[in-house]
């Protein structure tokens, strides 16, 4: 989750004051904005702008194949907002989407020859407990999301494998938000003193072929360095590899490539007045050595001080071959966007 970014956070903190202040006269602005358009989506480029703009071709190992803004509205009176993490569900030509709030979304897309063009919300529910009742409170931070069935040819199998952050654990779903069963993930993940906060836990989760349900604490735990992150799997296999070298970097998706090497989203933030970075990272898990450091190759790098027009980016999801999905969290924030993007990942030299 981004940090400080919250209208409650800025409310209750005297030092961000202004940009409280600075928020409450813009709404009205924003919110005469959203209402322009009915749609639930518009098309958006998160281009660097400027003509002193400068990227490097070979640095950037991904070609954009669309983005678009999903705007503010709401389906079955539920508010589409704060998407942390997604999945593709090829059987159900589905995009399932989860947010912090315990909510969950059924997308439409459109993706043609030119690329992703246009998303629609077609379902929306409040996720449920063991009893049928809703997630609330600490319980209903969902975070991280990945499927399995959802490419084997059936309909009707598919089940969804989420992670929660504010009270960590790992747990199966139906694609209509019913609990299934919890995941057995190693003791140190459940404890929240384990953590460097609270709101530092379960962020993300993937399947990986060979090793299970894997996942990452947002920051590196306290018993380990801050300069180097670490991938759980739910069998007890750790792969650990050193973190981004920009301050406050945390890890907000993983996602299994081809190869089977671990796809890493990276979100660094600060603090308003600082532009958001965004990274994406390959961990090349069979490049380990004995004590499970393991090496890295750069992806992809966007920083907003160049002129990327970019959002807090916390989700990924497989979509066919080397196309992956990947969202932004809008934090509920009049002043942030909820941004989708279609992109893929070129092959290596």
């Amino acid at each position: 989750m981004y940090n400080n970014t919250s209208l409650k956070q800025l409310s209750t903190k005297p030092e961000k004051a202004f940009f409280f202040g600075l928020l409450l006269l813009l709404m009205p602005l924003f919110s005469s904005c959203e209402s322009i358009t009915s749609q639930q989506a518009s098309h958006y480029s998160i281009l660097p702008q400027g003509k002193n703009t400068q990227i490097s071709e070979d640095f950037m190992q991904i070609k954009l194949l669309g983005t678009i803004r999903i705007n503010s509205f709401k389906v079955n009176s539920l508010p589409v907002k704060e998407l942390s993490d997604l999945a593709w569900d090829k059987d159900e030509n589905l995009l399932y989407a989860i947010s912090d709030e315990g909510l969950l979304y059924h997308l439409q897309l459109t993706v043609d020859q030119d690329g992703l063009q246009n998303a629609n919300i077609i379902f929306a529910t409040q996720l449920k407990d063991r009893h049928g009742k809703k997630l609330k409170g600490k319980y209903s931070d969902s975070e991280g999301l990945a499927i399995i069935n959802g490419n084997n040819g059936k309909k009707g199998d598919s089940q969804l494998i989420i992670s929660f952050e504010n009270k960590p654990r790992i747990a199966y779903y139906t694609p209509q938000g019913a609990f299934i069963k919890n995941v057995s993930i190693p003791k140190i993940l459940s404890n929240k003193k384990y953590y460097r906060s609270k709101n530092k836990a379960l962020e993300s989760v993937t399947i990986h072929p060979q090793y299970g349900i894997l996942t990452a604490a947002e920051y590196p735990l306290k018993r380990y360095s801050k300069d180097y992150q670490t991938i759980y799997s739910s069998t007890g296999k750790i792969w650990h590899f050193p973190a981004s070298p920009a301050t406050n970097s945390a890890i907000t998706a993983l996602e299994v490539l081809p190869n089977k090497d671990i796809l890493i989203l990276e979100r660094a933030y600060k603090d308003p007045l600082t532009p958001i970075k965004i990274y994406l990272r390959r961990l090349k898990i069979k490049q380990c050595d004995k004590q499970k450091n393991c090496k890295t190759q750069a992806i992809a790098s966007f920083n907003g001080a160049d002129g990327w027009l970019l959002d807090n980016f916390e989700g990924l999801a497989h979509f066919k071959d080397n196309q992956y999905f990947m969202v932004s969290d809008d934090n509920g924030n009049p002043l942030q966007k909820t941004i989708l993007i279609l992109f893929e990942i070129k092959p290596t030299k």
